[in-house]
């Protein structure tokens, strides 16, 4: 299973807090360093403020060398998608083929009021990813000095010249996720190169003391997810099934239970897995889901990991290796 590092920066993060954990995950021997994209606090008062996701991934990209990065995920709604296929292929290249594209529908109305960023109804939403994906991929994908237009409902583009490519070819790795039955595994299985699964209940912040795996939903979304693959001709083995988890790891119950206390998460909120234990318990506990398919996990972090910083050395030190990752 590999194991990368989450953030959220929405609720109060500057640069130098990403760069500096970005930095330090990487030295740890973390396979990635992902961050939300949102521009309003979900908790809190969000100083000193939110951080544009591609902004920080471009400075990410000349401040580390081998970690990968990306974004988990970006809002369609924020971006024109013509545009958005630039940034992320430049981004792309000054990190040398190193990012991964997470993109979404979108779905916190606060952050769009708070901007005047327009958001539409669900469906709406929906067509507008799927559009997106359309026509980010096949700008991406068009031989260089061709041109390539693109007509759909909400967006028209007119012989672009398609550039810049990606390092990446054709593109960065895109990421999916969610818990949709129809136009989620459809998109999935046209567009993704991983699916990022929602694997517990909802819980309040500080509610983290035990795992609740919903193993049937979770099964049967990758299932939806595979079978809508199967259906139009793709290897659903070319999908990598994601998970995000807090996790305390610790030599005894109090380092391990310390290591999730919501004060070490500056407001940050949580929704997800929690696991908790020492490095020998944290791998048991991560079998079933590896048994499910999932096998790349993201640590949640807060904006400044080397707070955290025995916990996350020690996940690297004595959880990696068991999955056959050694920390450089």
């Amino acid at each position: 299973m590999e194991c990368r590092i989450f953030t959220d920066p929405s609720n109060g993060a500057t640069y130098q807090d990403l760069s500096e954990s970005a930095q330090l995950a990487e030295e740890f021997g973390y396979a990635g360093f992902l961050l939300s994209d949102h521009y309003a606090p979900f908790a809190g008062d969000g100083q000193p403020g939110p951080t544009d996701v591609w902004t920080t991934l471009a400075g990410l990209a000349r401040d580390t060398s081998r970690i990968r990065l990306g974004s988990l995920v970006s809002s369609v709604t924020f971006r024109h998608p013509g545009s958005l296929a630039i940034i992320v292929a430049q981004v792309d290249a000054m990190s040398r083929g190193r990012i991964e594209f997470g993109i979404g529908a979108g779905y916190f109305e606060p952050e769009h009021r708070a901007y005047g960023i327009p958001f539409p109804a669900v469906g709406e939403r929906f067509d507008r990813l799927g559009e997106a994906l359309e026509l980010i991929t096949g700008l991406w994908r068009s031989p260089t000095g061709q041109r390539y237009t693109f007509t759909g409902e909400h967006y028209r583009l007119i012989d672009s010249p398609a550039l810049p490519k990606p390092w990446q070819s054709p593109g960065p790795p895109i990421i999916l996720g969610g818990t949709g039955k129809k136009r989620t595994p459809a998109l999935a299985a046209r567009f993704a190169d991983e699916f990022n699964l929602q694997t517990s209940r909802r819980r309040a912040p500080g509610k983290h003391q035990r795992s609740e795996l919903m193993s049937r939903d979770v099964a049967a979304q990758i299932d939806l997810v595979r079978g809508a693959a199967e259906a139009i001709g793709r290897d659903p083995a070319g999908i990598t099934f994601s998970m995000s988890a807090l996790v305390g790891v610790g030599h005894t119950a109090g380092q391990a239970t310390a290591a999730i206390d919501p004060e070490n998460y500056a407001w940050q909120t949580f929704d997800g897995t929690t696991l908790v234990g020492s490095p020998a318990q944290i791998v048991d506990q991560l079998g079933p889901y590896a048994e499910l398919g999932i096998t790349r996990v993201y640590l949640r972090a807060p904006r400044r990991i080397d707070s955290l910083a025995d916990n996350f050395e020690l996940f690297a030190a004595e959880v990696l290796p068991q999955f056959g990752s050694t920390p450089r």
